[in-house]
């Protein structure tokens, strides 16, 4: 298991959050990453944990703030994603 350090997440914690920022489900997000729906719940608290958040939908914000995740890669519903 990664070790989480100083708020710094490893690639599938922050996969995981971009891709619950996109709306999928735990479940869903297990069969994109090829894991299991309680791999992605470690994998989302322990992200929600190192930063410091209160909450998933905190965790997403903080990514957001700190550009761990770019507005860009959020999929709005009927909108166009950027190029």
């Amino acid at each position: 298991m990664p070790r989480i350090l100083d708020g710094h997440l490893s690639r599938g914690q922050l996969a995981a959050l971009l891709l619950t920022a996109n709306g999928l489900t735990s479940r869903q997000i297990a069969s994109e990453l090829g894991t299991t729906e309680s791999g992605i719940h470690q994998r989302v608290n322990e992200a929600t944990h190192a930063l410091g958040a209160r909450s998933r939908t905190h965790a997403i914000a903080i990514c957001i703030a700190r550009g761990l995740i770019a507005i860009d890669d959020i999929a709005i519903p009927g909108q166009q994603q950027a190029a």
